[in-house]
């Protein structure tokens, strides 16, 4: 499907990452996070992903790999070069939810 999302590329201590924004509904269940992270690997190749939503604060919290959380934590993210990225997703292959209802 088809999808518009706010993205960011940010290199740090060496390590390039993709830093996606998303709604902070997403990060209260951890499978649905790793399937999206799953289906925007293609978007960045060669990257990790990361999820990023804001607060009411506007104070980000991050999800991926807790090195890259650290890191992420450490600089100014609102500084990144955001850009809206329109791209084909493929959420159905791994739809937790999905398989949940085919039991």
């Amino acid at each position: 499907m088809e999808t518009k999302f706010e993205a960011a590329v940010v290199t740090e201590q060496g390590k390039t990452i993709a830093v996606v924004s998303v709604q902070p509904s997403i990060f209260q269940n951890s499978n649905n996070a790793i399937m999206i992270i799953k289906a925007l690997l293609p978007i960045f190749p060669g990257m990790p992903v990361m999820l990023m939503a804001l607060d009411n604060q506007g104070t980000p919290a991050y999800y991926g790999r807790s090195d890259l959380v650290l890191l992420l934590e450490s600089i100014n993210i609102k500084e990144a070069p955001w850009k809206e990225i329109t791209a084909e997703i493929d959420l159905s292959n791994s739809c937790p939810s999905k398989e949940v209802e085919d039991m």
